[in-house]
């Protein structure tokens, strides 16, 4: 471990937020992704802890109708890269380009979190501090339901293309059988 993982919150926050994972039997390569994509997301806090130093310092001399213009204004990106970001799995990524997938699906959070926290935090501006609580809930909610679908989603790469490969030997076998797959497809529609 290197020394600045030890001094890292981030990645003690990570390692208890994903200790749910580490409770099951796992095997070494789903070990290494985990830890793989722990670095990701410690990437992705830091990234986010920056930007939103520069929000609050931003807004804190904004009026209270540009933050209100913003606030509109990140909805198309939170969606957009929010549901870009979740609608990607990692099952439809062959295994072995699991490298290039944890750096798109890095940059599609960053992108998705910093739109998120600097909403919110425009947010929080323009509301009563009573509110602020329930903000706060619904970040870190959304923060730690992301992070674990992203890491469980991990743990499929590469299961599309194991089906596929599965379903292409059924055929052939079956073909082999003297059965054929269309057929059998074509009359089970009518």
């Amino acid at each position: 471990m290197h020394m600045f993982q030890k001094l890292d919150p981030f990645y003690w926050f990570l390692k208890a937020m994903l200790r749910g994972f580490f409770k099951v039997e796992l095997k070494s390569e789903e070990v290494d992704f985990i830890s793989d994509n722990i670095q990701k997301h410690r990437k992705v806090l830091w990234i986010n802890l920056i930007a939103a130093i520069f929000v609050v310092l931003a807004l804190s001399k904004t009026d209270a109708k540009d933050i209100a213009t913003l606030i509109t204004a990140l909805l198309a990106p939170v969606m957009v890269m929010g549901g870009a970001w979740f609608a990607i799995s990692f099952g439809a990524i062959p295994a072995k380009l699991m490298n290039v997938s944890l750096s798109c699906t890095m940059w599609m959070f960053t992108a998705f979190l910093t739109s998120l926290t600097t909403m919110f935090i425009a947010v929080g501006f323009v509301t009563p501090a009573v509110v602020w609580p329930v903000l706060g809930i619904v970040y870190l909610s959304a923060l730690f339901a992301c992070i674990q679908y992203d890491t469980a989603d991990g743990m499929k790469a590469g299961l599309d293309e194991a089906q596929l490969r599965h379903s292409r030997a059924a055929v052939r076998y079956y073909k082999k059988q003297g059965i054929d797959p269309d057929a059998i497809e074509q009359a089970s529609k009518e």
